[in-house]
């Protein structure tokens, strides 16, 4: 654990300007340098108070602020800690960010390629042919509720999204797997319009993407991922 002591007298003042986005900030800096780790105890708001000469209440925005993203956990009676998991909350405002940015079919057609190429190499690099079956297990539930003509269009969606969840978690890197999982739901409103327009679609080109996956062939992974997501970017493009 991080000694509070050296920390507290490593700072300096601040910007009155900016004061709680810049403790804000500064703390993730000391993250993003590993100064600070997981399950650190972080400084008293009097002692950052004093430290940087500015008012308790500034100290005080900065946490509520980085308590929001679950970046810091408060307990009573003990302090105020790094959080020692990445909470989804994280993530809300980069994809708020995202959803207000509108960004152009084109663009979200290439958001989406780069995460599912980009997580399908991975897969083919690390998983073993036994991993490969969970794939195939999701494929099949999907498969099994579109050929039972139920038509229960958010289960579709949600067996659908499981399957890609499903290759982001063989990537083996749990920064991708949930950063990827966030920016997920920026597709589910176009995803359930292909479940409704092409209900048989979806499962046979997970299928083409599991297949060039067990041959090991990134070059194949690309071309079937590009061609099986064309019906998609119309979508999204209408």
């Amino acid at each position: 654990m991080t000694d509070i002591v050296p920390l507290v007298k490593a700072m300096k003042p601040l910007n009155r300007e900016t004061v709680s986005t810049s403790i804000m900030n500064m703390i993730c800096d000391y993250l993003l340098k590993k100064e600070l780790r997981p399950g650190d105890k972080l400084p008293t708001e009097s002692e950052f108070s004093q430290q940087l000469g500015v008012g308790r209440n500034s100290v005080r925005e900065a946490i509520k602020m980085l308590s929001s993203l679950g970046v810091i956990e408060i307990k009573r009676g003990l302090g105020t800690f790094i959080a020692r998991s990445m909470s989804p909350s994280i993530f809300n405002s980069l994809i708020l960010g995202l959803v207000f940015e509108q960004g152009t079919s084109k663009e979200l057609f290439e958001l989406r390629l780069l995460i599912e190429t980009g997580a399908a190499e991975l897969v083919i690099q690390k998983a073993s042919d036994e991993e490969l079956e969970k794939l195939e297990e999701a494929n099949k539930l999907l498969r099994e509720t579109v050929e039972s003509n139920v038509e229960d269009t958010r289960k579709r969606l949600d067996l659908d999204i499981h399957f890609h969840h499903t290759l982001l978690d063989l990537t083996k890197n749990p920064p991708l797997a949930k950063m990827g999982k966030a920016i997920y739901t920026l597709f589910f409103a176009s995803i359930e319009k292909t479940v409704q327009l092409d209900p048989t679609g979806g499962w046979k080109n997970h299928q083409r993407v599991i297949d060039a996956i067990k041959r090991r062939d990134k070059e194949l992974v690309r071309k079937v991922t590009n061609e099986s997501l064309s019906f998609w970017s119309a979508i999204i493009e209408s």
